[in-house]
């Protein structure tokens, strides 16, 4: 984007310089000012005509940089027309009547006829409307432009210098009809914008190319240096040559001499040249694959100086952080911390570099961050020292470890629940088996005394101790199968799982006195998997029931699903016993029986309802009611 706004502003200063020497050359001609001409008449060597073809070449490289195509190559062709009909006016020796065609000159300026331009100014308007009116076309550069820019600075040049250094034919190729400075300094702008200024590289380094620029004119001037030597040698009968061997003259040999060695160190240019483009260009793709790999590297990379001031970042360090780079570079990278670390981080630098004390340079250890949005997070830091150049700089690379220690932290949690959940689980598996080998000594005892009826209530608890027993495996059971089962989602068609649920409830004597209410409506499916669905629910309402009050003259429980915000929520409320405000806190713990009179329970259901909500995706959570308790699972709604 630069180099192009570079070469767009290059055409609009070549356009607006012919534009204003063209309209202030036509503005003398017209004014008519004849007591300047008499004292300054070198100010009217560009002709009217030329100033007019000037203005239209100005106006058509204006129009061509705005991207327009057609008009500007339509208005560059009578100026073409006009430089070839002008060269052939000399070439061929007849008057086409176009000199005075648009105004008489007031004031003659020496030329061989009156409003005649000179041969390598109409050369030069061929040219130069030719290359303009390609690029107008093409809107690219190549290198046909580049050839016509070529010639056409290089006579203009050979102008300019003759004008400097006194030689006539250098603007002065027919006599008494020259190529103005004017014209000569527009031909030099156009020649160069043509050369340097394309919309599109040439494949030639630009110090090559004004090299060869500043040959070929070296040489255009030279030979007709040799031209002006041999017409003085015929016109004044002087000779430039020495005696022995034909050889020039001392300033002839100096002249061949200090042309063949600017000749070669134009090509020495060249060479070296070409060898710096090739170590460029590796340098650059070296550059580019260092930057793929910094700003793909899935590390946040900072460099700072010596005062702490970013430097540069990478792509990660932006993700990492939430900043855009513009917003860190050029800012303190303390910044990026959180106290203690923000406040110590200057002194730290500054004890580092008086004493050499490194604390963290060097070393890699775990600090904390602070991203924009103010969160603090835990990160792995590494800061290396680089002296650069004379100076020194601190690279830093930085890694986010907020989802490593999240794991850690769940690790730890999971071990301490699963060291309790080993704990509590044997003790509650010892306690019934102890309870019943009791209960059988005592049973034996009684069979031995023959005491029938009292030996049938032993046999009556030791009943209730193993079905409390296999109540307790069973949720052990499905503790494991939540934690180890792969399964795979299926739809799941919820008020037919919901009536299922409920009719596995039935034989329970409880169930016979509560109302249950399915209120999901029959077309709401979710896909899910459903063993685990089948668990929740069935934790879900059993749990209703055990805790139903029993002296509710009309105990009910009511299930309905619904989707909201998003997710699936499924709701179970009773008029039950509730849960007492006191006891809140300890729900979906494991172990956990807040209604220990009323019911013999393992204190695993609602943890098992909890985790395996979980495991979808999804949570559970409570809500006390006026009377009983609402249980909510709310699932990913994976319609």
């Amino acid at each position: 984007m630069t180099r192009q706004w570079s070469w767009q502003k290059a055409n609009v200063a070549a356009g607006l310089w012919c534009i204003a020497v063209g309209l202030a050359m036509m503005a003398l001609w017209l004014a008519e000012p004849a007591g300047l001409a008499a004292r300054y008449p070198f100010l009217f060597g560009m002709k009217f005509n030329a100033a007019l073809a000037f203005v239209v070449t100005g106006a058509a490289l204006l129009l061509a940089t705005r991207g327009l195509r057609r008009l500007p190559a339509f208005i560059l062709l009578p100026v073409f027309l006009y430089g070839a009909l002008a060269l052939s006016q000399h070439l061929f020796g007849f008057d086409a009547g176009i000199d005075t065609l648009l105004d008489r000159p007031f004031v003659d300026t020496g030329t061989s006829r009156p409003g005649r331009i000179a041969p390598n100014t109409a050369l030069c308007f061929m040219l130069v409307s030719v290359a303009f009116f390609l690029r107008a076309v093409r809107q690219r550069g190549d290198v046909v432009q580049v050839a016509l820019g070529f010639a056409t600075f290089i006579v203009a040049a050979a102008a300019l210098v003759g004008y400097a250094i006194g030689l006539e034919f250098a603007h002065d190729w027919v006599r008494y009809t020259r190529m103005s400075f004017q014209s000569a300094s527009c031909f030099a702008a156009l020649g160069l914008v043509l050369v340097f200024a394309g919309p599109q590289t040439t494949g030639y380094h630009r110090l090559t190319l004004a090299g060869v620029l500043g040959l070929a004119t070296y040489l255009l001037l030279l030979a007709m240096t040799y031209y002006e030597l041999a017409r003085y040698e015929s016109a004044f009968g002087i000779t430039f040559s020495g005696s022995g061997g034909g050889t020039r003259s001392t300033l002839s040999s100096l002249v061949l001499i200090s042309g063949a060695l600017y000749g070669a160190l134009i090509a020495h240019l060249y060479v070296s040249s070409r060898r710096a483009r090739r170590m460029a260009s590796d340098l650059a793709e070296s550059q580019a694959r260092l930057a793929a790999i910094i700003d793909n590297a899935v590390d946040g990379i900072v460099t700072i100086d010596e005062r702490g001031l970013v430097l540069t970042v990478n792509a990660a360090c932006t993700r990492i952080f939430g900043y855009a780079a513009g917003e860190m570079v050029g800012r303190n990278v303390k910044m990026l911390m959180p106290e203690p670390y923000h406040g110590e981080h200057d002194r730290y630098l500054s004890s580092y570099r008086r004493t050499g004390e490194a604390k963290i340079i060097g070393i890699g250890r775990e600090v904390e961050g602070r991203r924009k949005d103010g969160a603090i997070f835990p990160l792995e830091l590494a800061v290396a020292r680089l002296d650069v150049n004379g100076g020194t700089i601190y690279s830093g690379i930085v890694r986010d470890i907020s989802g490593r220690k999240a794991s850690e932290q769940a690790l730890i949690e999971t071990n301490a629940e699963l060291e309790e959940f080993a704990y509590r689980t044997s003790h509650d598996l010892r306690s019934p088996i102890a309870s019943s080998l009791g209960l059988l000594a005592i049973a034996r005892d009684m069979l031995a005394e023959g005491d029938l009826a009292g030996l049938g209530q032993m046999l009556q608890r030791m009943e209730r101790n193993f079905r409390r027993l296999d109540h307790l495996i069973q949720n052990i059971l499905t503790v494991t199968r939540n934690r180890l089962m792969e399964e795979e989602d299926g739809p799941i068609d919820l008020r037919r799982l919901v009536a299922e649920a409920a009719d596995a409830l039935s034989h329970l004597d409880e169930v016979r006195r509560i109302r249950i209410e399915n209120h999901v409506p029959s077309e709401l499916t979710i896909v899910s998997k459903p063993s685990k669905f089948q668990v929740i629910v069935g934790n879900m309402l059993s749990n209703a029931v055990k805790y139903h009050d029993p002296k509710e003259a009309e105990p009910t429980i009511d299930i309905r699903a619904f989707r909201h915000a998003g997710k699936l929520r499924l709701t179970v409320e009773d008029n039950g016993l509730g849960i007492p405000p006191a006891s809140r806190h300890l729900l979906f713990q494991m172990f956990k029986r807040l209604h220990p009179n009323r019911s013999f329970g393992s204190g695993l259901g609602l943890y098992i309802l909890k985790k395996t909500a979980q495991s979808l995706g999804g949570t559970a959570f409570y809500e006390a009611r006026d009377k009983g308790s609402r249980f909510i699972i709310e699932l990913p709604d994976g319609d």
